[in-house]
């Protein structure tokens, strides 16, 4: 009872540090001058209304739309927060708004005109200002987005690397093909696919390399701060990413390095878990208390106008077809099942040699005692799509990418069904040959 005490006193000091600390950054960010990023806000709205809000990387193919609309209306946030009320603003997050105009165009008018904001958006933290903000004082929008793209590719290397030194070669694979039937390329070029990736990839590397010094004991508060930072950063995208990716990774690792049983593993896949919701939740719920403790009013009203709608809808669909819906919407998404009648042969190729490979060369002497872990974390995104089918039905060609981790978690399965020795034996006959 006293460990888990200290435990629950631990996370909750870590908690409120962290809470303190994004709201500080917050405020900081709201407090830069709005002179200091005006010319590069208007350069900003100007390459935002060069095309429309929902746009494609390759035209007709679903999976590569951007999302210039939930990015103009960041912008737009951003542009708006006041420096002489900074708390006050950065809880409202307005924005302005023309319903008979498109956001991008609302953006231009706003930094234009100065056209002062007239919509909330409260029930978000709207943290990646922190970061949109702050790069607005040398950047436009189109150079943060090759600079995202930097980065991203530095934290993939980072981890890949990371991975083949260890000679986990496994995951490293896994990491790269799962990015890949994701669209990772298409990622930074819109700021609401961003940040669940660049938070991913941090908590990986930092997940792996604790995994390998075997210093795993308080690796709750990395999951914690995670999903802290999840809900601080993200715009309802793809959230899962950051709890499921590196449970995964961690998971391989620990279980390749200890051998752990059936329930030690459940144990640790739970209380992670649960770390994370609680850091996602909790972030959740601490804007809402900030916002009614500073404001002095019931924000619910604000709040809840909006649960239902990313809960359920009304699309002229019954129930069974929403989900079904939902569901399919998102798996046709991952590449290349979305180019045409030639990718859907491609993928359907590739699935028919995963199945070959793990039926032909099933190995029955390998240990699959970790393959139910992995079964579980690979259905977390249909669970998710499934909650939120509202969500996931409209908004399918971004949260398709959650499925990163059951990409991930298939190559994990198939290696634990598959003998190894059919690999040896080939290579061995290539070398008669």
């Amino acid at each position: 009872m006293a460990n888990i005490k200290k435990l629950f006193v631990k996370h909750l000091v870590i908690f409120v540090c962290v809470l303190a600390g994004l709201t500080a950054m917050l405020v900081l960010a709201a407090k830069l001058p709005k002179s200091k990023i005006q010319d590069n806000m208007i350069e900003s709205a100007e390459f935002l209304c060069e095309d429309k809000v929902f746009t494609y990387a390759v035209e007709g193919v679903n999976s590569t739309q951007l999302d210039r609309y939930a990015d103009s209306i960041l912008l737009a946030i951003a542009y708006q927060y006041d420096s002489d009320a900074s708390l006050e603003s950065i809880i409202w997050s307005s924005y302005y708004n023309n319903p008979l105009k498109n956001e991008n165009d609302n953006l231009y008018v706003a930094v234009t005109e100065g056209v002062e904001a007239n919509k909330q958006y409260l029930r978000y933290w709207h943290g990646s200002n922190v970061i949109v903000r702050t790069l607005h004082l040398v950047f436009n929008l189109e150079q943060i987005y090759i600079f995202n793209e930097i980065i991203m590719a530095l934290l993939v290397v980072i981890l890949v690397a990371m991975l083949v030194k260890k000679k986990a070669y496994v995951p490293a694979i896994g990491v790269f093909v799962s990015l890949i039937a994701t669209a990772v390329w298409l990622v930074p070029m819109s700021l609401e696919y961003t940040w669940t990736y660049l938070i991913m990839l941090v908590m990986a590397i930092v997940g792996v390399k604790l995994s390998y010094r075997k210093k795993l004991d308080n690796i709750s508060v990395l999951f914690m701060v995670g999903g802290m930072v999840t809900n601080y950063l993200d715009f309802l995208s793809t959230e899962t990413l950051t709890l499921t990716v590196p449970l995964l990774l961690i998971l391989w690792i620990k279980d390749k390095e200890e051998k752990t049983d059936k329930k030690d593993s459940i144990r640790f896949v739970a209380k992670n878990m649960v770390a994370w919701g609680i850091g996602y939740v909790g972030m959740w719920i601490s804007k809402w208390i900030i916002s009614a403790i500073v404001l002095g009013e019931n924000v619910m009203p604000y709040v809840s106008e909006h649960i239902g709608e990313r809960l359920g809808g009304d699309v002229g669909l019954n129930i069974f077809q929403y989900i079904f819906g939902a569901v399919a919407r998102n798996i046709r998404c991952l590449f290349p099942l979305d180019y045409g009648a030639g990718g859907l042969f491609v993928g359907m190729g590739i699935g028919l040699f995963v199945l070959y490979v793990g039926y032909v060369h099933y190995g029955k002497k390998e240990d699959k005692s970790m393959i139910p872990m992995y079964v579980f974390i690979a259905f977390i995104p249909y669970i998710r799509f499934i909650v939120l089918h509202n969500h996931a039905y409209l908004h399918y060609f971004f949260t398709y990418r959650a499925q990163m981790a059951t990409v991930l978690a298939t190559i994990f399965i198939l290696d634990l069904l598959t003998d190894r020795r059919w690999l040896a034996c080939g290579r061995s006959k290539r070398k008669r040959a």
